[in-house]
């Protein structure tokens, strides 16, 4: 009996006529290690997604995630974006509705704008469900471009990535935590690790999730 997995992560079982489902079973279940390990391995390999035209169809993450684009024309002196929970809604001048390098820049910005105003918004308030329990309040929390990191502690202040609102609501939630301990331990001891784990206690679940896919995390 054979397995194989694809760059799709579709998994292929090549198995004799004779072989039963539980033959089958048994054999996916003594594989389990391997099968996972394959999957991180392709998962990894993975770019950030392709460029989008930001047309009608198109889909925008959230939240971790994934909710319908629609592009409609407006009176509008500038792409504006805006969501009702359920679709987002790219506004464009009639100009704007094309696939042309301009056009998709600045579609491309206004979705970026209204990614970082929200970040702003939600980001910060989440820290203060955290704080206190690390002796901490009133926090500063700035939201922004941050290269090569999801976020940082410096001198009493939490910087985050504001990358981090595609992403579900628990690897936000573990980033800032993360950060907030820092304000104890500045080292990634065993001291860290335990302090994270007192708030988040399956942080390396949600550690592992943020590294195989945080290149997904893009706009």
């Amino acid at each position: 009996m054979e397995l194989s997995i694809d760059k799709s992560l579709e998994l292929t079982v090549t198995a004799p006529m004779t072989a039963t489902v539980a033959d089958v079973e048994e054999v996916l279940e003594s594989r389990q290690e391997w099968l996972l390990q394959k999957l991180y391995r392709l998962k990894e390999q993975e770019g950030p997604p392709y460029r989008k035209e930001y047309m009608s169809g198109e889909k925008l993450q959230y939240r971790g995630r994934q909710y319908p684009l629609e592009v409609v024309e407006a009176g509008v002196p500038e792409p504006t974006l805006s969501f009702d929970e359920q679709t987002f809604t790219l506004r464009v001048h009639r100009f704007d509705g094309d696939v042309d390098d301009v056009s998709v820049r600045r579609k491309h910005q206004a979705v970026v704008d209204w990614y970082i105003r929200r970040a702003e918004e939600e980001l910060p308030n989440r820290v203060s469900r955290f704080e206190s329990r690390l002796g901490l309040e009133d926090v500063p929390v700035w939201v922004g471009e941050i290269d090569g990191r999801w976020g940082e502690y410096d001198n009493g202040s939490v910087r985050l990535n504001w990358r981090l609102i595609l992403a579900p609501v628990r690897i936000q939630d573990y980033v800032l935590v993360h950060e907030l301990a820092h304000s104890v331990h500045d080292e990634h001891s065993d001291a860290f690790w335990n302090t994270v784990g007192a708030l988040i206690p399956d942080y390396e679940d949600r550690r592992e999730w943020l590294r195989v896919n945080g290149n997904s995390l893009a706009i």
